[in-house]
């Protein structure tokens, strides 16, 4: 019995191989949240990453705007020779395009997930652009599709032209699985937390990229021209716009740059907002729901599955937030907050994330 007990966990114990840009995002909290999940159950992870494959960066190669460029089959292919499943996470680097044309999509079940954000704007067009380049791409040669967006998923079903014609019988599988968030890091501030910020203001926060579809400016507007005294408003997060928001400081803004203990930031404000024009599944709405707090986002990508009874969605213009601000001030944010949290715990732990995905490579091996 011994022996077929140890035989059956053999067999179940997978060799995974993530293949995506090592920047500061998304997609890196994705890949590292995932990858221990999986090494607490024993599985074996491999990171290919720009840096693995040697990969000549145009941008910031730690953070923000950047891409790998590289022509690395080879080495991919050597990389993943043992492996069950290659996990490629958009957009990994030049190498991803071409992938698809070569004998690595035979050699090992691959699985891809799409991330990309979507929203009204020209950025993205482009977005929608890629998502349908690489689904065209690797339909039929990838074994499943998973998007962390059931707006993007929707988009892929309607508009990509494989799926109009081909259904997914035929194809490549599309599911939905978002992304998740650590609830044992990340948590309601206690009362004495709570009683030690004191007063009668409403503290409002950001944490997340300054970048122009981050909407940030426009926070700010809203907030400077809100007729109300005791509303403050704190922005954690750095980014091309960081100079031009510091310079809007004032004694209602604090911009407070990159912050090293992103869950005490959380837990040291009482509401927080995702104007964005641009989402996917934003990690950070996660982050804060787990805090316990209520939360204002713009109604973009999948911020309506998320925002119910916990907050309110809004639009991305001045006055449309800043009457969601107004409107939150009347509203009861304990029980909101208390919400979020419940909404997390329920269906957003990593490690349901985690068993979601292998489930996702288990099929992927029985359709080998």
């Amino acid at each position: 019995m011994y022996i077929l007990a140890l035989s059956a966990r053999i067999r179940t114990i997978m060799k995974i191989a993530f293949y995506h840009r090592t920047v500061s995002g998304g997609i890196k909290t994705h890949v590292e949240a995932l990858t221990r999940e999986f090494e607490k159950q024993g599985h074996e992870v491999k990171r290919i990453d720009q840096f693995s494959l040697g990969s000549l960066m145009l941008g910031n190669s730690t953070g923000g705007i950047s891409y790998g460029f590289d022509f690395a089959l080879r080495k991919i292919k050597r990389e993943v020779a043992d492996c069950d499943i290659l996990h490629i996470h958009h957009a990994a680097t030049f190498s991803e395009y071409f992938l698809p044309f070569s004998s690595i999509c035979s050699d090992v079940n691959v699985v891809n997930t799409f991330h990309i954000q979507a929203g009204n704007s020209l950025s993205g067009e482009v977005a929608r652009a890629i998502i349908s380049m690489l689904v065209t791409l690797y339909f039929g040669h990838s074994k499943k599709f998973i998007s962390v967006s059931a707006e993007i998923a929707d988009y892929i079903r309607q508009n990509c032209f494989v799926y109009n014609f081909s259904g997914t019988g035929n194809g490549t599988e599309l599911v939905v699985i978002p992304n998740g968030v650590d609830i044992q890091r990340f948590y309601p501030a206690d009362p004495e937390e709570r009683a030690a910020r004191g007063g009668e203001e409403l503290c409002l926060g950001y944490l997340g990229r300054l970048s122009p579809e981050k909407n940030v400016i426009n926070l700010i507007k809203a907030v400077k021209t809100l007729d109300r005294e005791n509303v403050r408003l704190k922005i954690a997060g750095t980014g091309p716009l960081y100079s031009k928001v510091k310079r809007l400081e004032d004694d209602r803004i604090e911009v407070l740059g990159y912050v090293d203990d992103a869950p005490a930031f959380y837990r040291g404000i009482d509401v927080f907002l995702l104007p964005s024009k641009l989402e996917a599944q934003p990690i950070a709405l996660l982050e804060a729901m787990a805090s316990g707090l209520p939360v204002i986002a713009s109604n973009v990508g999948d911020n309506k599955y998320f925002v119910r009874k916990n907050g309110l969605l809004c639009g991305t213009s001045v006055p449309e937030i800043r009457a969601a601000i107004g409107e939150i001030l009347g509203a009861d944010v304990e029980r909101m907050g208390e919400e979020s949290r419940r909404m997390v715990e329920r269906d957003y732990t990593w490690d349901q994330i985690a068993a979601q995905t292998l489930a996702v490579y288990r099929a992927a091996q029985r359709s080998y």
